[in-house]
C-alpha cells in the first residue's frame, strides 16, 4: 500500500513543478529570467574601448551588454517540502504508522523522502544584451535578447536552456534632487528546451533613491501578465513581484542585498500548468569586487540566494526550502546615451547665467570721455613727439592701438545655431617688432623697408 502510496506522490514531481519554468522540472527560479529593472549602473571595460564606442556610435542610440558565469551549490534542486512533512503525509495523515508498513514500502518511502534534500552543482552561463535609442532625454526604446543555460552534474533531467527576445519603452521622471521613478513596459517571449513557449507582459515602476554618496535604496513592483501564444490574451497566470534592496558602492568593491516576494496566480486561467496557487521569498546577498583597475567591467562575485516556497499544500516542485551560494565572473560594456549630456550643455550656453551678465564691464563711450585729472598722466610713445603725435599715424595693431575699453567681447556660442548666426569672436592683434613697410607688412631686414612721402618707417 504504501509503495502505490509513493508512487503516487512522486509522479507529481513530473507535472506540478513543471508549472513555473516548462514541460519539465527545473532548477531556473521565476527572478532568473525576469528582467528587475534593478539601478545597477553598467560600467565600460576600459576606457579606450568605451571611448571608441562614443566617437563611432551616435549620441542617441545606448547599449549594455553582460555576461554572468558562475557555479552554486544548490541544497534542494527539486524543489521537494521537508522529509518530516513527506513522512507525515504517508503514515499520521492516512492513520498509520511507519512501522506497521512493509519493508520495501519503507524502503520506497524512505526514497521518496531523500529527495527532499538532494544537493547539487550547477553551472550557469547567462548573457544579456540590450540596445536602445532614446527619445527624449528621459524617454528610450530598446530591445533585449539574454540566453541561459543551467548544467547540473548529477541530475541531468534538469538541465535547462532558454532564450527570450523582447522589446520594450521606459520613461524616468526625476523626484527631488536624489531621487528617480523608472517607469517600464516590456513584451517578450521566452523559447524553452522541451517546452511550449510562452508570451509575457511586464509592466514594472522603479523607484531609487541616492540618500549618501556610494549609497542607493530602491523598491521595485513589476507584474508578469503570462498567455500561452505570441500577442494572445492573459490565459495562464498573473505573478506580481514586490521587490526592495539596498546598493552600495566602496572603491573596487560593490555590495548589494535585496529581497523579492512573488504570488503566482494560477487558478481559473483555463491555460494554466497546475491550477495551484503559490508564494515565493527569495533573498539575495551579493559581494563583489573589480579585479583590475583599468578594466571596470570585470567582476568577481559570490552570492548567497535562500529560498522559501509556501502555500501550495506541500507540492513537489514548488514547495520546501532551497539555499543557493554562487561564485563566478560577471563581465559588462556599456555605452550611455548622450542625449541627456548634450540637452544639459544647450541650457547650460544658450541661456547664460544671469549673475555673469551683471559682472560683465560695460562698454564706454571713448569719444564723450573728459580727461580726469586724477588720471595718471599717458607716456608718448617711443620716438613720437607727444601732443603732436596723430592718432592717425599709429601702426597698425600695436599696443596703444586697442584701449582697454574697447576689448572684444567673447559671446557663448550657440551648439545648434547656423554658421551665419554664429557670432563672432575678436581676438586682440599682437604687437609687431620687425620693420613696416609702406604696404602695412612687417619685414625682419630694415633694406627691405620702402619709404614715402607720406609715411615714416617705425621699428
Amino acid at each position: 500500500m504504501a509503495l502505490v502510496l509513493a508512487s503516487s506522490f512522486l509522479s507529481p514531481l513530473n507535472s506540478h513543478a513543471q508549472d513555473v519554468n516548462g514541460a519539465r522540472p527545473s532548477t531556473v527560479l521565476p527572478t532568473d529570467v525576469v528582467p528587475l529593472a534593478l539601478p545597477q549602473e553598467r560600467r565600460a571595460v576600459g576606457e579606450s574601448m568605451k571611448l571608441r564606442l562614443f566617437q563611432k556610435l551616435p549620441a542617441r542610440f545606448y547599449m549594455n551588454a553582460s555576461c554572468e558565469t558562475s557555479f552554486r551549490l544548490e541544497t534542494n534542486v527539486f524543489q521537494f517540502p521537508p522529509k518530516r512533512q513527506i513522512l507525515n503525509s504517508f503514515t499520521q495523515d492516512r492513520g498509520i504508522f511507519f512501522s506497521e508498513l512493509a519493508p520495501e514500502d519503507q524502503l520506497a518511502v524512505l526514497a521518496t523522502a531523500d529527495r527532499s534534500s538532494q544537493h547539487d552543482v550547477v553551472y550557469r552561463v547567462s548573457p544579456n544584451i540590450t540596445a536602445g535609442w532614446a527619445l527624449t532625454p528621459r524617454t528610450n526604446v530598446f530591445v533585449n535578447y539574454f540566453y541561459l543555460r543551467d548544467k547540473l552534474s548529477r541530475f541531468n533531467s534538469l538541465n535547462t536552456y532558454i532564450n527570450q527576445i523582447g522589446t520594450g519603452i521606459e520613461h524616468n521622471i526625476p523626484v527631488g534632487k536624489k531621487g528617480n521613478l523608472e517607469v517600464q513596459f516590456i513584451a517578450r517571449e521566452l523559447f524553452q528546451a522541451e517546452a511550449d513557449p510562452v508570451f509575457d507582459y511586464l509592466p514594472s515602476a522603479t523607484f531609487s533613491y541616492l540618500f549618501k554618496p556610494g549609497w542607493v535604496a530602491y523598491a521595485n513592483l513589476l507584474t508578469q501578465f503570462r498567455s500561452l501564444q505570441f500577442f494572445g490574451g492573459v490565459d495562464r497566470e498573473i505573478d506580481p513581484f514586490y521587490t526592495v534592496g539596498l546598493l552600495h558602492q566602496k572603491g573596487r568593491w560593490s555590495f548589494s542585498a535585496n529581497g523579492t516576494y512573488l504570488t503566482n496566480y494560477r487558478k481559473g486561467f483555463r491555460d494554466a500548468a497546475i491550477q495551484l496557487n503559490s508564494q515565493t521569498i527569495i533573498l539575495d546577498f551579493e559581494i563583489a569586487r573589480q579585479l583590475f583597475k583599468k578594466v571596470n567591467g570585470l567582476q568577481a562575485f559570490m552570492r548567497a540566494e535562500p529560498v522559501y516556497n509556501f502555500g501550495t499544500d506541500n507540492t513537489p516542485g514548488l514547495s520546501g526550502m532551497d539555499f543557493r551560494l554562487f561564485w563566478g565572473l560577471r563581465g559588462s560594456v556599456s555605452k550611455p546615451s548622450l542625449l541627456g549630456y548634450v540637452s544639459q550643455l544647450k541650457q547650460r550656453y544658450q541661456s547664460p547665467d544671469p549673475n555673469l551678465l551683471q559682472n560683465m564691464p560695460k562698454k564706454t563711450n571713448t569719444k564723450n570721455k573728459k580727461n580726469d585729472p586724477k588720471d595718471p598722466p599717458v607716456p608718448p610713445p617711443a620716438g613720437g613727439d607727444g601732443d603732436k603725435e596723430k592718432k592717425d599715424d599709429q601702426v597698425p595693431g600695436a599696443p596703444s592701438a586697442m584701449l582697454d575699453d574697447q576689448a572684444p567681447e567673447i559671446m557663448p556660442v550657440s551648439l545648434d545655431a547656423s554658421a551665419s548666426d554664429t557670432p563672432k569672436i575678436i581676438e586682440a592683434t599682437a604687437p609687431m617688432h620687425g620693420f613696416i613697410t609702406h604696404t602695412n607688412k612687417e619685414v625682419e631686414d630694415p633694406s627691405l623697408a620702402v619709404k614715402s612721402s607720406d609715411e615714416t618707417v617705425v621699428r
